[in-house]
């Protein structure tokens, strides 16, 4: 019997790049970046680790932390604004399921959704996923709105 693997686009990397000390993942990220993060005005960082679940002890042995590497954290002030994770699409492809139950527990511990970003030629799609009322993905221009536009 053959066990064959699911094809993601998460099984497929991307061109890794350095730019501005920083190491995008994927060229789609570095042009998220240029175009929309670096000059929005806003503090933010890239490739933010996030725990969702920490270390804890199970009877004699350790059972490791959960984190979620998000593509950029977009902070206003000491309060996180944006959650960005840049994807090629909305699709099961595009997002598998370990990515979508992260995003759930980003929400749970930090209050902030995970915003996936499809970018475009002259803007970018953002969606919120994992809700139990579907969210209508918008076109968006700028980083300088608030999440709870998306979620409402």
């Amino acid at each position: 019997m053959t066990v064959r693997r699911k094809v993601t686009s998460a099984s497929h990397f991307g061109k890794k790049s350095f730019v501005d000390s920083y190491k995008f993942d994927s060229q789609k990220e570095l042009d998220f970046y240029l175009r929309y993060i670096k000059n929005s005005g806003y503090e933010f960082e890239v490739q933010k680790n996030l725990v969702l679940v920490d270390k804890f002890t199970l009877g004699s042995h350790n059972v490791r932390s959960v984190s979620y590497k998000a593509d950029f954290v977009v902070l206003d002030g000491d309060r996180i604004k944006h959650v960005y994770d840049v994807k090629n699409g909305f699709n099961s492809y595009a997002i598998d399921d370990k990515s979508q139950l992260k995003f759930k527990l980003v929400a749970q511990r930090y209050h902030v959704p995970v915003e996936v970003v499809v970018l475009r030629k002259h803007d970018f799609r953002v969606g919120v996923l994992g809700t139990t009322k579907k969210i209508e993905v918008q076109a968006r221009t700028n980083i300088d709105y608030d999440y709870s536009e998306l979620i409402g």
